[in-house]
């Protein structure tokens, strides 16, 4: 069987002009990820990375806390998240006059309303509610479900595998692999933390969830502050 460590990307630049970037906090906690996995001798045979800013700058950040050279890695556009910002236009279009939206509309660096917001929009989404969104719920499924066939096809005995996504494609990839309800798939995205692993055992004809949303590297009491959502 092979293992994969599909983890999602470190804290990106929440309410700055690009949301594609991590905070100085995320290249942290990437570097400590990195240095974690130095520490327990694991090592990776493929390197597979979404295609955003965000998705390389954490995994630079983890190879520079390995001490690895992260130049060869495998980019999957499956792994990227979906597109919030049009998104939230599309729903404000048909859904202008709802109170959270507006809220949101008025003070964008409100996390809590904003939060608020991405659960009911990703709900309306699920349930095609939305019109002319930039990708449906259906096109995005099965962008991530390819991602997933194409990990699955590097199965190699005993070999390591080290992912890079974002919250939405990770929860995604997680609610196929378990068969739950698309309306539950969501339930997961939002309580993904920064730099948390999801793990797999696999081969070409299954794959199994062995955990999920662990940060073993930052459970102590000095690195609380690094445990973060967005």
């Amino acid at each position: 069987m092979s293992e994969l460590h599909l983890v999602r990307h470190a804290q990106a630049s929440f309410g700055s002009e690009n949301y594609d970037q991590l905070s100085d906090l995320g290249h942290h906690q990437s570097k400590i990820l990195g240095t974690y996995y130095n520490l327990r001798g694991i090592q990776f045979d493929k390197l597979v990375v979404g295609d955003m800013h965000r998705h390389h700058q954490t995994l630079d950040g983890i190879c520079e806390g390995m001490g690895m050279d992260g130049g060869q890695r495998i980019v999957l556009p499956g792994l990227n998240e979906y597109n919030f910002v049009e998104m939230t236009e599309a729903f404000g279009k048909s859904y202008g006059d709802d109170v959270l939206f507006q809220q949101v509309m008025r003070d964008p660096t409100d996390k809590k309303s904003f939060y608020r917001l991405l659960r009911k929009i990703l709900s309306a989404w699920t349930s095609n509610t939305i019109p002319d969104v930039p990708e449906t719920w259906e096109q995005f499924k099965s962008r991530v479900d390819g991602a997933l066939n194409l990990i699955q096809s590097m199965a190699s005995s005993g070999n390591q595998i080290l992912a890079i996504g974002s919250g939405g494609s990770i929860s995604t990839f997680v609610g196929i692999v378990l068969d739950i309800p698309d309306e539950k798939i969501f339930d997961l995205n939002l309580q993904y933390k920064n730099t948390a692993t999801s793990s797999f055992f696999f081969n070409k004809e299954k794959i199994n969830l062995t955990s999920f949303n662990t940060v073993n590297h930052l459970e102590n009491n000095e690195m609380d502050e690094f445990i973060t959502y967005g």
